[in-house]
């Protein structure tokens, strides 16, 4: 314990410290832009230690998180339980106060990043119509996908998306084989979702059968099949690939600019026809969100026990728990807010629960959390199937149900989730498409954001010598795959450089990104 007051004593005097440089350097800024014989070079230098500065207040964030989850502890609020830990509770509160501080710094800027995202968002959604949507379909080079997967909602989206990249990369317009009436669900495409593109199977593809095989985006036939993402390894353009002629906007304004433009691609394919978006608005109606603000957690059982590890509630607990205490904080130092809005907030805890074994699972939050949370949820004898086979599962209410709380999800102020599901990406990627900034409003408590979440690469940002037998070592610039999920602040990762797998501090990975040209996304040609 006395070395987590430590730890979180030093980080406290450091941020002090730079918060108050933070604030001299931005009024400095304001003086050099009102001084009229100020050098463009002068103002360009300005304007890259701005940058600067915020990009590494960012990654302050990220290893203060890192920190809380190897330090930080959850908090039972049964109102049998009186053993809990207040030393405990306070530096959870401490973690709150400086993430609260960090945060403030992060969000003097948000409304240009969301006003810059948000017309980058409106050309791509105008790409993708153009492409999706051509004057004269004989004209086009078609590129067709088949849905039919034994899969269910996330995976299949996340197909599709796959299907989306591969054909803007290759100019090519996408077209579900026989107009996607044949899927996992007893129903069409259609009967959920707007069409996909204006070009029809029957008319545009089936005179071409048999299909060639993808290969490239150089390709010349006019019609090719494109396989599913698992039987033709690692296309260049695979989801993660991020178009390289809009890197320089989206590295200035988004912290994953994989999660934005991926959300993008998802919002443009899941389209509701106007029957089916009643339908959701009426099951959200039950949830009781209201109009004030929403945390969210979406807890996966039942057949995903098989493929990641259990993740107790009290895991989840924790992150949401951190959140409010920051958010409480900024609230009370915001001049801003009324003292009645103060307290409206500060009493007000919300929670919107996802899951697939909702009796299970908000019955065991009642108990431990009721009395500090409004608890939101589906209705909690409802049932959503055991396996991806069972019939329940492929029915158009299970659909609606699953999608109404993947919208509501996104919605949310933060939710903490495990990215080894579909669905939780999905939640991810679409919260970018609905709000903007939003790349650090999800914690996932197993893996990192990927698409193969087993592999995703990351790089070292320092020296790392192993301290025992089942760690590995690392140089600075080392590609590490994080290969075994977050535990205790390290994973498990294999070192491309030595070919040595084993644990690895995460406080000392970032991000690595994947930009490749997509020419039909270009800034210059509309």
């Amino acid at each position: 314990m006395q070395l987590i007051y430590y730890i979180s004593g030093s980080i406290f005097i450091f941020l002090t410290i730079y918060i108050h440089y933070f604030y001299f350097l931005t009024n400095q800024q304001f003086v050099f832009h009102s001084n009229i014989l100020l050098t463009i070079n002068e103002k360009n230098k300005c304007l890259n230690l701005q940058n600067k500065i915020e990009s590494t207040t960012i990654e302050l964030r990220h290893k203060l998180k890192n920190l809380f989850d190897l330090l930080g502890n959850s908090f039972s609020y049964n109102t049998k339980d009186n053993s809990k830990d207040s030393r405990s509770e306070l530096v959870g509160k401490q973690f709150g106060y400086l993430l609260s501080e960090i945060d403030q710094i992060i969000e003097s800027n948000v409304d240009t990043h969301k006003k810059v995202l948000d017309e980058l968002a409106q050309h791509i959604n105008k790409t993708l119509y153009k492409l999706q949507y051509p004057d004269d379909c004989n004209n086009r080079r078609l590129l067709v996908c088949y849905i039919s997967l034994s899969c269910g909602f996330g995976c299949i989206v996340h197909h599709i998306s796959y299907c989306l990249y591969i054909a803007s990369a290759a100019n090519r317009t996408l077209v579900f084989e026989n107009d996607g009436t044949k899927w996992y669900y007893g129903f069409k495409w259609t009967d959920i979702f707007q069409q996909i593109t204006s070009c029809n199977y029957e008319k545009h593809v089936r005179p071409f059968l048999h299909l060639p095989e993808y290969k490239n985006t150089h390709q010349q036939e006019k019609v090719v099949l494109l396989r599913g993402r698992w039987e033709v390894g690692n296309l260049p353009h695979r989801p993660e690939a991020v178009p390289l002629e809009l890197k320089e906007i989206l590295i200035k304004h988004h912290t994953n600019p994989p999660a934005w433009f991926m959300g993008q691609i998802i919002k443009f394919a899941l389209r509701e026809n106007q029957n089916i978006l009643a339908k959701l608005i009426k099951v959200e109606a039950t949830f009781k969100l209201g109009k004030e603000s929403f945390t969210g957690i979406h807890v996966r059982r039942t057949d995903k026990i098989g493929e990641a590890p259990h993740q107790n509630l009290i895991e989840y607990m924790k992150w949401i728990d951190f959140w409010y205490n920051s958010e409480e904080i900024k609230i009370q130092n915001s001049k801003l807010n009324s003292t009645k809005q103060q307290n409206k907030t500060l009493n007000k805890r919300r929670l919107f629960i996802a899951t697939d074994e909702p009796k299970t699972i908000i019955e065991e939050l009642r108990k431990s959390w009721g009395s500090q949370y409004e608890l939101l949820h589906n209705n909690i004898n409802a049932s959503y199937g055991k396996h991806f086979h069972d019939p329940q599962r492929q029915s158009e209410e299970s659909l609606i149900a699953i999608f109404a709380e993947i919208r509501t999800l996104a919605r949310s102020r933060f939710v903490v989730c495990t990215f080894s599901s579909n669905v939780c990406r999905l939640v991810y990627e679409l919260m970018q498409a609905y709000q903007g900034y939003a790349g650090d409003n999800v914690y996932s408590l197993d893996y990192g954001y990927a698409e193969k979440w087993g592999d995703k690469e990351m790089i070292s940002i320092s020296d790392y010598k192993a301290k025992n037998k089942d760690e590995i070592d690392a140089l600075e610039g080392d590609i590490i795959i994080f290969k075994k999920q977050k535990l205790n602040g390290f994973i498990g990762g294999l070192n491309t450089r030595t070919k040595k797998e084993g644990k690895f501090p995460l406080s000392l990975l970032k991000e690595k990104f994947k930009f490749l040209s997509f020419p039909v996304f270009s800034l210059n040609t509309e």
